[in-house]
C-alpha cells in the first residue's frame, strides 16, 4: 500500500496527546453536568480507527486477519454476557454494563492494533525511534504540567481527605500513577541511550522531572516505579561493567547511583511514606477504639492474652497495601462462590450483582475485577493476545539471555512488570484506556521491533 504513512504517525501520535486529553476531561469533570467525558469519546473513536486499520491491512497482514477473527468472537462473547446478565441481575444498569466492556475491550483492540502497524512498517520506518518521541512527549507533558501546577499552587490533591499528595491538572490519581510509572523506565531508557559522558547529563532531566511527579503524588505506586527503573537500570549498567562496553555506561551508572541514594535519602520525607505512617495511625486508632467499645467483662476473662494494641496484625498490613481493595474482593468472592455454573463459565457482569442501595462498585485490582466479570470462558478470552505475546517474549529471551544486559530491553520489560503489578495490586491498568495504550505499545515493541531489529 502506498502513500499510508500517515496512517501509521496519526495512529502512534495518538500516544503523545494522551495527557492532553486527560487534562480536558478533568475540566469536563470538574465543570460540567455529564456522563460522557470527551476522554471516552475520544478514546472510542481511536479503538474504532484501530479497527477499521485491521480490516484495511487484512489482506496483506495474517496478524491482522488473526485478529479480526479474534475480536469477532471476543464481541460475541461480550453480547452473550450482557444478555444473559440482562435476565439475570435486577436491577441491570446497560448503561454503566457496556461503559465497563468498552474500557475491557480496549487493551485488545489497540495492543492487535500496534502489532499490525508496527510488523508492517518496521521495515521502511524507524519505529522505535518514532515511539520513543511519542513516549517522550507525553512523559514531558505530564511532569511540566505536573510540576508547573505545583510551583503556582493550581494542582488538585490526590486525597480528599488525611493524605497528602498532588496530582496536576489531572483528575484520577491511580491512573495518573500507573501511566507515570510505566513510561517512568521508557523515559529513563532516553538518557541510556543518548549520554556517553558527564557532557550529556541533560538527557537525564526528563526522567527527573517525571521521577519527581511520581513521587509528589503521594502514592506507593509512584515512589515504587521510581525506585525500581533507577535500580534494574543499575544492575544493568554496573553488569555491563564487566563487558567491552564500560566505557560507555559509567557516566549513566553514577548518575544512576547518585539518583538512588537521593531517592533513598528523601524517602522518608516524601508524601508515599507520610501517608503510610498516616494509614498506620488510622490503622491503630480503629483498633483502640474497638478495644474501648469492647465489654469490661472480657478482658477480665482473658487478661493474660492481652496484647500491644500498636502491634498490626494480617489483616492490617494487607489493608495497608490494598487500600481496604480486599474488603470489595472478599465481598465479590463470595458472591461468584454462590454463583450457578453458568455465570461462572460466563461471568457476572460489571460489578457482580447490584442494587439500588448498594451501587456497582469494583474491586479496583484489575485480574479480579475481570476474572468475576467475564467468568472463566471470557477472561481466558480477555488474556489470550497477552499470554501470546508474553510466552513469545519469554521463549525469545530464553534463546537469547544477554538481552538481560540490553537497556532497551529491561527498560521496556520494566514498564510491562510494573504495568502488571499495579494491575494485580491497585487496579486502573487494564480497565482504564488512558493508561491500556502506553502498555499497549510498551508490549508490542518487544513482541514485534526490539528482536528484530538486533537481528538487522
Amino acid at each position: 500500500m502506498k502513500n499510508t504513512y500517515w496512517l501509521f504517525f496519526l495512529f502512534v501520535g495518538f500516544i503523545s496527546i494522551q495527557p492532553i486529553i486527560d487534562m480536558l476531561t478533568t475540566y469536563m469533570v470538574l465543570n460540567m453536568d455529564s456522563g460522557l467525558s470527551i476522554g471516552v469519546v475520544i478514546r472510542f473513536l481511536y479503538m474504532i480507527f484501530a479497527g477499521v486499520l485491521l480490516l484495511v491491512f487484512a489482506k496483506q497482514s495474517k496478524w491482522a486477519r488473526y485478529s479480526i477473527i479474534y475480536l469477532i468472537v471476543f464481541a460475541l462473547f461480550l453480547g452473550l454476557n450482557i444478555y444473559l446478565n440482562h435476565q439475570w441481575k435486577d436491577p441491570y444498569y446497560i448503561g454503566q454494563e457496556i461503559k465497563f466492556f468498552n474500557k475491557v475491550v480496549y487493551m485488545n483492540v489497540t495492543l492487535l492494533g500496534m502489532i499490525v502497524m508496527f510488523s508492517h512498517y518496521r521495515s521502511s520506518l524507524d519505529v522505535k525511534r518514532i515511539l520513543s518521541k511519542n513516549l517522550l512527549t507525553a512523559s514531558l507533558i505530564i511532569s511540566i504540567v505536573f510540576i508547573g501546577t505545583m510551583l503556582t499552587g493550581t494542582a488538585l490533591e490526590s486525597y480528599q481527605y488525611n493524605k497528602i499528595g498532588f496530582k496536576g491538572w489531572f483528575y484520577a490519581a491511580n491512573e495518573l500513577g500507573a501511566t507515570i510509572a510505566i513510561l517512568l523506565p521508557l523515559t529513563l531508557l532516553l538518557a541510556l541511550d543518548k549520554v556517553r559522558s558527564f557532557s550529556k547529563a541533560y538527557y537525564w532531566i526528563p526522567f527527573i522531572l517525571l521521577a519527581i511527579s511520581s513521587i509528589m503524588l503521594g502514592t506507593k505506586v509512584g515512589l515504587g516505579a521510581v525506585i525500581l527503573s533507577l535500580v534494574v537500570a543499575t544492575v544493568v549498567l554496573f553488569a555491563k561493567l564487566f563487558t567491552n562496553k564500560r566505557s560507555l555506561i559509567k557516566a549513566n551508572l553514577v548518575i544512576s547511583i547518585l539518583l538512588l541514594i537521593v531517592t533513598g535519602a528523601t524517602t522518608p520525607i516524601s508524601p508515599a511514606y507520610k501517608n503510610t505512617y498516616t494509614h498506620i495511625d488510622m490503622l491503630e486508632a480503629k483498633k483502640e477504639k474497638t478495644k474501648q467499645e469492647k465489654p469490661e467483662k472480657k478482658e477480665k476473662e482473658k487478661p493474660a492474652k492481652k496484647k500491644k494494641e500498636s502491634n498490626l496484625d494480617d489483616k492490617d498490613i494487607q489493608n495497608l497495601i490494598l487500600s481496604s481493595r480486599e474488603q470489595f474482593l472478599a465481598h465479590h468472592k463470595e458472591e461468584y462462590a454462590k454463583a450457578p455454573i453458568a455465570r461462572k463459565m460466563i461471568g457476572m457482569g460489571f460489578s457482580g450483582d447490584y442494587t439500588k442501595q448498594l451501587p456497582p462498585k469494583m474491586i479496583e485490582m484489575d485480574f479480579y475485577d475481570l476474572f468475576f466479570s467475564l467468568g472463566i470462558i471470557g477472561f481466558l478470552l480477555w488474556v489470550l493476545p497477552l499470554l501470546l505475546v508474553g510466552l513469545t517474549v519469554l521463549v525469545r529471551l530464553f534463546k537469547d539471555p544477554s538481552q538481560l544486559l540490553d537497556e532497551s530491553f529491561m527498560m521496556y520489560s520494566t514498564a510491562i512488570v510494573l504495568a502488571l503489578g499495579i494491575a494485580f495490586v491497585a487496579g486502573h491498568v487494564f480497565t482504564a484506556p488512558a493508561v491500556t495504550i502506553y502498555f499497549a505499545a510498551a508490549a508490542a515493541y518487544l513482541f514485534v521491533i526490539h528482536f528484530k531489529q538486533r537481528q538487522a
